[in-house]
């Protein structure tokens, strides 16, 4: 079942999402890929794993510190974007 708020949508979703980067060197790097996680009003979730598994990229796409290559990031159900730069 998944994890949703008193209007039925999750807090946090993550929708098959996936972030690449280009190295130093123009290689692409894959750091999340087809990610799915979804957290209810209340619940507390804890990003654990090794160093460079994604845990700081998926935070980033939370935030909106980062978008994601594809999929699609929403808080309370709201597709999440990036703020401009000030």
């Amino acid at each position: 079942m998944p994890a949703t708020d008193a209007a039925g949508s999750p807090v946090v979703e993550l929708v098959n999402v996936s972030r690449r980067f280009i190295t130093p060197d123009g290689k692409s790097m894959t750091a999340i890929r087809d990610f799915n996680m979804s957290v209810a009003r209340g619940e507390f979730v804890a990003v654990v794993g090794p160093t460079g598994c994604g845990k700081s990229t998926t935070l980033n796409l939370v935030t909106g510190l980062a978008r994601p290559s594809s999929g699609e990031v929403r808080l309370f159900g709201q597709a999440l974007l990036k703020r401009a730069p000030a």
